[in-house]
């Protein structure tokens, strides 16, 4: 058996048998000893998934935010529009002091309170409005602040929250004081739900502030790195100084982020809109990485070009992109300002690239539920491939979507937003969240992918939050294609698809030859049946290789006949490698040969005559129907011969069991067979309004004996119910005794006479 992850088992096995294991890696006094950027994507996306999990997860206080997060009703009566947070960093005593300002406006009717999100380490110490201080209560980690009036929808309110406290360590630290070769750096990293463990705020996805602003006192031994445009540094006191930073775009609070530390810091530039306008570029790098940043962190402008061409002009560019490092495991896309470990993985280009998309498909468009987090980040890894496709060639790209091969279980939606494990898994959320961009690129083609990235870039999320069947919806319509059975089997289906092949080839009459091919899905996991068209490539000793799209969507009757100039010298599944299978060729025994849409079209009362046939085995066949019915009037020989006169019309379906003769081998096919009127009307409508009655027979009468002189019939077919070629006196016999049973009369045929 062969499958997609398996021609690069032996490669994904000598990468990750190197003297140093990942984690140990970072773990190693020289930070750039392990180097990554041809390390296989699944591992560097194990590593970003596992190193934000690792950070955030570990008590029972993760999954009560979570469950709080889900609630239906939770801080659904107003929407944030702005935040305003000033925050003195005190780095020896590792307390935070902080002030922020929330304007909001009422989302309903007769708003008298709102909770926020502040975790209960740290200290609410007042919370005051224009108007004068406000009360408020704490229940765990959420504080519920009564408004000083009444808000109807519309309606704003502001006030200012001031708090303070060290920021929770351990299990659920998005804070962070670290040291590095003895020198302080202060981080954070709020994904999932924990931007509340270090600011109040309404700490969800599908509310993000119009804007923000940011003020960070810090010592002046320190740099602060954090989103938007740096404004200013101000001094402040003797010691100290202030980092003004304005947002102007929507910002989700798990994407704000603060980083200091001394770090040294470059600038560099986007050029963009034909050599035009400029975006500054800000590196704050740890200062024995200076050297290695240029070289790591100078493809940034290149990267960003590439991708404002293939996805739209980068979202933030009023303001700036950037890195900041920081002592986490991994890298984070913090908007506008990424920030990356200070080994060679933060530093790698898959990582540099990963995060930069992230500004796109993350940032700019959040997934609105944990459950989704797919449109995060397996946008993110697929634009790693789409890096190397501009970069390398079409063969890089497929290459490095093979090193994310992910042919494991479970689902790509998030049934566990609880558990931070499952929400960063790097095979499912990364891989094959991956995988999925890549065959929707495969299914719609390249006009219609590019349409939807469009389309999805323009959409009414821009800027916003949006679930996976809101983004179903917008390539459907982009699209003018219905994909509901692909995100079914793809997003809420596990594993993949595995399909067991053979095919069979003869000698055609009249030259050329038949190729049989028959496909099963034999996967004992959910779905049974995936619905995907797959490439098949059938190449021949002299003519050119052709490649057939087949949409195999049965369990075990996708059955295709082919007529080619030449005998086929062999067939490669997905030859291109455009979907996520299993595959494995197996000897032709016996199967039946004709497709279910292969039989000749069938009309109610006019004779029908087909055949179903079988190769292999013996080559002598009982046929029999093994369940359901054939039309009316239609019979199955047992050498496979369907005949006879259908007398209803409708859709059919039946199976068909083909036994060997001679030995113990069958097949069993599944048929459906749609019977419609006539191609020339209804038998027996001389005058052509769609029925058949006795005003037919008066047409007729009129028509051949003048009473009075009587058109001829517009469709003389209709009229020759007895199939005679001939319109005449005994029509009008043979209609009658249908109509009015004189005595039993046989239903009408569509005769055969010369239209005049």
């Amino acid at each position: 058996m062969t499958n997609r992850a398996s021609s690069i088992t032996a490669a994904l096995i000598t990468v990750l048998l190197i003297s140093l294991s990942p984690a140990a890696a970072f773990a190693q006094a020289d930070p750039l000893a392990v180097e990554w950027d041809n390390v296989p994507a699944s591992e560097i996306h194990r590593q970003l998934g596992e190193a934000k999990a690792a950070a955030l997860a570990g008590k029972e206080m993760a999954r009560q935010m979570a469950l709080q997060d889900v609630a239906a009703d939770y801080q659904m009566n107003y929407d944030v529009l702005f935040y305003d947070l000033w925050l003195r960093v005190n780095d020896t005593t590792e307390i935070l002091y902080g002030d922020v300002r929330t304007v909001a406006q009422a989302a309903e009717d007769g708003v008298t309170e709102i909770d926020l999100d502040l975790h209960s380490a740290m200290v609410a110490d007042s919370i005051v409005a224009p108007s004068g201080p406000l009360a408020f209560s704490r229940s765990v980690n959420v504080v519920t602040v009564t408004l000083d009036g009444t808000y109807n929808t519309g309606e704003q309110f502001e006030f200012d929250f001031y708090y303070h406290g060290h920021p929770v360590e351990g299990g659920l630290q998005a804070f962070a004081f670290d040291l590095r070769y003895s020198k302080k750096v202060i981080t954070s990293l709020s994904e999932p739900y924990f931007a509340r463990t270090w600011w109040p705020c309404k700490d969800r996805m599908d509310d993000k502030p119009d804007s923000m602003k940011i003020a960070i006192v810090v010592d002046t031994a320190f740099y602060v790195g954090s989103n938007g445009t740096l404004d200013s540094t101000v001094a402040y006191g003797n010691n100290a100084h202030t980092f003004y930073y304005s947002v102007s775009y929507p910002i989700a609070t798990y994407l704000f982020s603060v980083a200091i530390s001394d770090y040294f810091v470059w600038h560099d530039e986007w050029i963009y809109n034909n050599d035009t306008d400029t975006m500054p570029i800000t590196h704050a790098v740890y200062p024995d990485l200076e050297l290695y940043s240029y070289e790591k962190f100078g493809i940034t402008p290149y990267a960003i070009t590439v991708l404002s061409d293939k996805y739209g002009l980068y979202p933030f560019v009023r303001e700036k992109y950037g890195h900041s490092n920081f002592e986490w495991g991994g890298a984070m896309e913090h908007q506008t300002m990424t920030s990356t470990s200070g080994t060679s993985f933060g530093y790698s280009e898959p990582v540099v690239v990963h995060e930069l998309s992230h500004q796109w498909w993350g940032d700019m468009i959040t997934c609105e539920s944990w459950e989704d987090i797919w449109l995060n980040e397996g946008w993110a890894s697929y634009s790693e491939a789409l890096y190397y496709l501009e970069k390398d060639g079409w063969t890089a790209y497929r290459n490095y979507m093979n090193t994310m091969a992910y042919t494991g279980g479970g689902t790509i939606w998030v049934d566990d937003t609880t558990n931070v494990w499952r929400i960063f898994n790097g095979g499912l959320s990364y891989d094959k969240g991956a995988w999925v961009v890549h065959m929707l690129r495969g299914v719609l083609g390249e006009t219609k992918f590019f349409d939807g990235v469009d389309a999805y870039y323009n959409s009414e999320y821009q800027h916003g939050a949006l679930t996976t069947e809101e983004f179903r919806d917008v390539w459907e319509a982009a699209t003018g294609e219905e994909l509901d059975w692909f995100f079914e089997d793809w997003i809420y289906g596990t594993y993949l698809p595995n399909y067991r092949w053979t095919y069979y080839t003869e000698p055609a009459n009249g030259g050329g030859y038949n190729v049989y091919l028959h496909v099963d899905q034999v996967q004992t996991t959910t779905p049974l049946v995936f619905r995907m068209p797959v490439d098949f490539a059938f190449s021949f000793p002299t003519d050119p290789t052709e490649v057939y799209k087949l949409k195999i969507d049965q369990r075990n009757d996708n059955r295709f006949k082919f007529h080619f100039p030449e005998e086929p010298g062999s067939i490669v599944v997905d030859p291109d490698d455009w979907v996520l299978l299993y595959e494995n060729y197996v000897s032709w025994l016996m199967y039946i040969v004709t497709p279910s849409d292969d039989l000749t079209e069938a009309w109610k009362y006019v004779p029908y005559h087909d055949t179903i046939e079988a190769r292999g085995a013996s080559g002598e066949y009982t046929f029999t129907v093994a369940s359901g019915s054939l039309p009316p009037g239609l019979t199955l020989a047992t050498n496979g011969v369907i005949s006879g006169t259908p007398t209803d019309s409708g859709l059919f379906a039946f199976a068909v069991e083909a036994d060997d003769n001679l030995g113990s081998t069958s097949d069993r096919a599944d048929f459906s067979m749609h019977v419609t009127y006539s191609p020339t009307g209804l038998a027996g409508d001389a005058n052509n309004n769609g029925k058949t009655n006795i005003a037919d027979i008066t047409y007729l009468v009129a028509f051949l004996f003048g009473i009075p002189t009587g058109p001829y019939p517009p469709a003389p077919n209709q009229a020759d119910v007895n199939n005679s070629c001939t319109i005449n006196v005994s029509d009008v016999s043979y209609l009658v005794a249908f109509l009015f049973g004189i005595p039993s009369g046989p239903p009408p045929n569509t005769g055969c006479v010369v239209s005049e």
